[in-house]
């Protein structure tokens, strides 16, 4: 079934979503939640600027009697909410509320709250619920999380008449294509069909990864309306999974220099790029975990230890083999001030992760003669 066309459990895609935006067709309520965050506040920026649009003065000079977000956190009770949806546009035809992460919803509810109007979780979710069965025909709702539950009260109630939009990764890469170039379009640029496969083959079929590298594309090529092969290669990092594991296993087998020429392709911009370094942190403390585990299994039970089938638990045995308990806890100490030091403990490591990673690397295989792995 394709992206465009209503899934089988009620969730509409999200080409189906951008359809009818573009041709102007609003719903009163709409659930946007998956693993996709940048797919979902593009959804919501297009909904945003449907029902207010930018180039319209009284839209704009409106917006503050029209437009309200609320936080599911910041929430103390659901009538907020519900009361905003209430009420009456003020020269439009539509209100526009907006309340993100509703999971968070009666979280800051408190004894001394008691003598104001306060909900619980449960008690909150219950009352959207409702609404979204009779809502407001003046006000869209927009409730937008990437912790939304699929299987909550919300989307239930929004899959019943096709308002929930669930944004995850594509299938195929025939999808992903097409997705990159009508987002490109989107951004009234073009791209070479060759092009958006380098991309999808760059950074996979996740639409956040894949938004993330079309800005950067757009970024790059200013104001020339088209992107070639060429402009891909000198922006997008090369962050596909598959290349992502063939680092960490040449990390376990102590090529150190195979490992690097694959790390330098990722960050071949050479910019930072929180999200590939962070990304590949975390498969890295993966694989020296399982091998770690493997080190210690007791023989011929590694497979059940690590859980995985054997002719892939016998790689993690094979490399274990290269480590010695101090050389194994050097590589998690290593691991430990690298995760401290790219989410902002270290100025040089969070502003250049590329060099923080390849030093990482180094230690762990042993690559640095006459220099003692810090501790």
């Amino acid at each position: 079934m394709s992206a465009a066309r209503r899934a089988s459990d009620g969730d509409q895609g999200a080409d189906g979503l951008q359809a009818a935006l573009r041709a102007g067709r609003l719903d009163p309520v709409y659930v946007l939640y998956g693993d996709e965050p940048a797919a979902i506040r593009g959804a919501l920026e297009q909904i945003r600027h449907t029902i207010i649009p930018p180039d319209d003065a009284t839209a704009t000079s409106m917006a503050a009697f029209n437009h309200e977000r609320f936080d599911g956190v910041d929430v103390r009770s659901a009538a907020q909410v519900l009361e905003a949806c209430a009420q009456l546009p003020m020269m439009s035809r539509l209100r526009l509320v907006e309340l993100a992460n509703p999971d968070d919803l009666g979280s800051k509810r408190t004894a001394a709250d008691e003598d104001g109007p306060t909900s619980t979780r449960e008690g909150a979710l219950g009352a959207l619920a409702e609404y979204i069965a009779n809502p407001s025909p003046s006000t869209v709702l927009v409730i937008h999380g990437a912790g939304i539950d699929g299987r909550s009260k919300l989307v239930n109630a929004a899959k019943k008449s096709g308002w929930a939009h669930k944004f995850a990764a594509l299938s195929h890469d025939r999808d992903a294509v097409d997705y990159t170039a009508a987002e490109v379009q989107r951004r009234q640029r073009s791209i070479t069909p060759k092009a958006a496969q380098a991309l999808v083959a760059a950074v996979g079929m996740k639409q956040t990864d894949l938004l993330q590298a079309i800005e950067r594309v757009v970024l790059y090529v200013g104001d020339r309306p088209s992107i070639s092969e060429d402009d891909v290669a000198a922006v997008v990092a090369k962050t596909r999974e598959a290349d992502v594991f063939a680092l960490t296993d040449a990390v376990g087998r102590g090529r150190h220099n195979e490992a690097l020429a694959i790390l330098a392709a990722m960050f071949r911009a050479g910019e930072r790029d929180t999200g590939t370094s962070m990304r590949l942190f975390a498969l890295l403390a993966r694989h020296m975990r399982l091998v770690f585990a493997a080190s210690v299994a007791p023989r011929g039970q590694v497979p059940a230890v690590l859980g995985l089938p054997p002719f892939i638990a016998n790689k993690y045995s094979e490399q274990a083999q290269q480590f010695s308990e101090a050389r194994l806890r050097a590589a998690y100490a290593g691991l430990v001030r690298l995760d401290h030091d790219l989410k902002g403990g270290s100025y040089v490591a969070y502003a250049s992760p590329y060099m923080a990673i390849q030093r990482w690397i180094l230690e762990v295989c042993q690559a640095l003669p006459g220099v003692a792995p810090r501790r």
